[in-house]
């Protein structure tokens, strides 16, 4: 079974969508890769001096047009010489993986299984 999912652009104001999609630019080019999950995709993100507080932004933005996604925010730490590396999982239900994909912009050739 298939569920219904939406985005509803009128759930952001002018100053938000702007905001969004500046927060999406200044993000992309920090996604280290994209891990394919079973409901959605991971996106790992390098770590710099305000990336969580872009990425919470982000996440909060994304929540208001995009009800049908489950965001969620992990920090991963190696050891603690190495940079940490924040994990953003864009998931949902049903046959979301396709429209989370095209929505991201993630290519075939950056995604990890």
């Amino acid at each position: 079974m298939t569920s219904t999912f939406f985005c509803d652009l009128g759930a952001l104001t002018i100053h938000q969508r702007q905001r969004h999609g500046e927060l999406a630019k200044k993000l992309r080019p920090l996604v280290v890769k994209f891990e394919e999950l079973s409901n959605g995709y991971a996106a790992k993100i390098r770590s710099t001096q305000s990336v969580e507080l872009d990425i919470e932004e982000f996440m909060t933005l994304e929540r208001l047009c995009c009800p049908s996604f489950t965001l969620t925010l992990e920090l991963e730490t190696r050891n603690e010489i190495e940079e940490r590396t924040y994990v953003l999982k864009i998931t949902g239900r049903g046959e979301i993986k396709p429209f989370i994909r095209e929505e991201f912009g993630i290519p075939e050739n950056q995604v990890a299984t």
